[in-house]
């Protein structure tokens, strides 16, 4: 449940504030009619998100026996790259999220090409929905979809519900603390589904370092409630191969050196205050309180 969350709690509000932002610099610019482009795109990009999540989730239904764990292993393979690029991309480009999707809101509306409105909308939810179906789906391969699924809903309402509340009330969030916080619990989500992928094969018989490298079956159960949590969540094997292990780790070495390489290139110059109140890194709820 606590992956499906944050993955959706993530991607939810990340589609949610771009939407908000183009209706509230709309609405500032005095352009509230152009509005109506952005809610269609948004409403196209839900529909077909439901669509995409519908279909994989029946493809991998389609699966049983050995032909299920390479689904598994190819669904994880897939999902970790994905995973990893959006990680380092948000967190290089979040500083300028704003004034970027405002540039791009200001061009439509003076050159007269609002359907481009509609366009930046759909594009934004479908990727959203696009990424949230792609590492459910990897997700459900490993983990049971009876608390994934409540644990994806939980995660897209709370998203809604921050989204609202920093456009409607006092509320400010920090684009790079939040993505700094949110990426690093991705990353070992992610380190967990790159495990999973070996572990996958070795159930279809390719024992590539099958060798179990240790076991905490006796201090922790995998099967056990906080096992299963953090199987979910991170990838724990009570009894991990040494292939796992050393994707593992070698994932969030190589991974947490990037994420840190990125860290560094997004921090705001040394001579602007952390706290800016005027801060591209901030959403501000006066900007866009025109919504409510």
């Amino acid at each position: 449940m606590i992956a499906g969350i944050l993955i959706t709690f993530r991607e939810g509000l990340e589609a949610f504030l771009i939407i908000g932002i183009l209706l509230g610099y709309l609405r500032k610019a005095g352009h509230p009619a152009c509005s109506r482009y952005v809610w269609a795109g948004t409403v196209a990009g839900v529909l077909s998100s439901i669509g995409l999540a519908w279909g994989f989730q029946t493809l991998a239904m389609e699966f049983e026996g050995p032909r299920a764990a390479w689904f598994e292993a190819v669904a994880s393979a897939i999902a970790v790259p994905i995973l990893s690029y959006m990680v380092l991309y948000m967190q290089r480009h979040a500083r300028g999220l704003k004034t970027h999707t405002e540039a791009r809101a200001a061009l439509a509306v003076t050159t007269g090409q609002v359907v481009t409105l509609a366009t930046l909308a759909f594009i934004t939810v479908l990727r959203e929905g696009l990424e949230t179906a792609i590492f459910l789906t990897a997700l459900m391969t490993r983990v049971s979809s009876e608390g994934l699924m409540p644990g994806a809903f939980l995660g897209l309402v709370a998203s809604a519900v921050i989204a609202y509340a920093i456009f409607a009330s006092t509320v400010r969030l920090d684009l790079r603390r939040f993505f700094i916080v949110t990426s690093v619990l991705l990353i070992f989500i992610a380190a967990g589904l790159c495990a999973h992928i070996f572990m996958a094969l070795h159930e279809i018989g390719l024992h590539l370092l099958g060798m179990t490298a240790w076991s905490t079956k006796s201090i922790l159960d995998s099967d056990s409630l906080i096992g299963r949590l953090l199987h979910a969540f991170m990838g724990y094997h009570d009894e991990p191969t040494v292939i796992e292990v050393l994707v593992y780790f070698g994932y969030l070495g190589i991974m947490g050196w990037a994420f840190m390489r990125a860290v560094k290139a997004s921090a705001p110059p040394k001579s602007a205050p952390p706290n800016d109140a005027r801060s591209p890194m901030v959403i501000h709820p006066e900007d866009s309180k025109e919504l409510v």
